[in-house]
């Protein structure tokens, strides 16, 4: 019978310890043999015929079976080790998988964060440059409108310097004008009246020396014409004057015109003081403005002086109450 080589070293160790028994047999035998026993014992040895081809193709069975086993428990055991390997590689390739998808969420949750928050510093930075350019627009235009209303302002004040520079040119013009105007006027007034004064003063003193003449007894009768003639001189003479004080002290009305008459009552005392005056009577052209600033002219005078110069005869006979017409010749038409 050939033998397979993986059953020599099995049928070996058989065939020595086959060896190692029947040696220990026979020895033991030897010795027993040899000895003197005290009492026959008679043995009886039973020998049973070993099939060596029967035992080893047992052994071969059994090395078989275990072979058999070995190779059933190994491929069990690579089998588990695969399955354990292949649910480790599952395992390790879920985690990595997982791991793989967390970082891809990470990843894309970061850079989802990074473009959201550089949208967000863009915007920001678009936020902030707008707000800049607001600001520098509305300062720019600030500035603007405050130069120019800087300007304007800087323009009106020059334009009102100017003009009140020129109104008071105009004004200093008008006011030298009406000075002149007035100091004419009052010189000439002043003359008027000086040349009034001093004729109705030259009338008084010689209605005066008439009287002091008709106080003459011898010249009395002769004189009584020309006594009368004197003292009628003398009453116009004082009239022209206390007309004049009128219409020296009379402001005129911007209405008053030629055809306008008023006719003043005034009451006297002999100092030539003024009592009292009233309105007598006017014409209907006459306005209310110019009644009053008539009244109001005589009224200003309050005293004629050189009443008190007039014998009180003439004064009482012709000045207590006396009733003058006001109607001043230089008005306009």
């Amino acid at each position: 019978m050939k033998l397979d080589h993986t059953y020599i070293l099995p049928t070996l160790m058989a065939l020595v310890v086959h060896l190692v028994v029947a040696m220990v047999f026979m020895t033991e035998w030897q010795s027993q043999s040899h000895r003197t026993p005290l009492v026959q014992v008679k043995h009886q040895v039973e020998a049973t015929l070993i099939d060596l081809d029967a035992v080893l193709a047992q052994q071969n069975k059994l090395q078989n079976e275990k072979q058999e086993k070995k190779k059933a428990a190994d491929k069990k055991k690579a089998a588990d080790k695969k399955k354990a390997a292949d649910k480790k590689k599952a395992a390790d390739k879920k985690a990595a998988d997982k791991k793989a998808a967390d970082k891809k969420a990470a990843d894309k949750k970061a850079a989802d964060k990074k473009a959201a928050d550089k949208k967000a510093a863009d915007k920001k930075a678009a936020d902030k440059k707008a707000a800049d350019k607001k600001a520098a627009d509305k300062k720019a235009a600030d500035k603007k409108a405050a130069d120019k209303k800087a300007a304007d302002k800087k323009a009106a004040d020059k334009k009102a310097a100017d003009k009140k520079a020129a109104d008071k040119q105009a004004a200093d013009k008008k006011a030298a004008d009406k000075q002149a105007a007035d100091k004419k006027a009052a010189d000439k007034k002043a003359a008027d009246k000086q040349a009034a004064d001093e004729k109705a003063a030259e009338q008084l003193a010689e209605v005066q020396q008439a009287l002091d003449d008709l106080l003459d007894d011898e010249m009395a009768a002769d004189l009584s014409e020309e006594n009368r003639i004197s003292e009628g001189q003398a009453v116009s003479a004082i009239t022209n004057y206390i007309m004049n004080e009128i219409v020296d002290h009379w402001v005129r009305p911007a209405d008053a015109r030629t055809d306008m008459v008023v006719y003043l009552e005034i009451k006297l005392v002999p100092t030539g003081e003024i009592v009292n005056v009233e309105i007598f009577s006017r014409n209907a052209s006459a306005s209310d403005a110019f009644v009053a600033s008539a009244k109001t002219a005589a009224l200003k005078v309050a005293k004629f002086d050189r009443l008190s110069e007039l014998d009180i005869g003439i004064f009482d006979a012709n000045f207590r109450n006396i009733t003058l017409k006001f109607k001043p010749e230089d008005l306009r038409l």
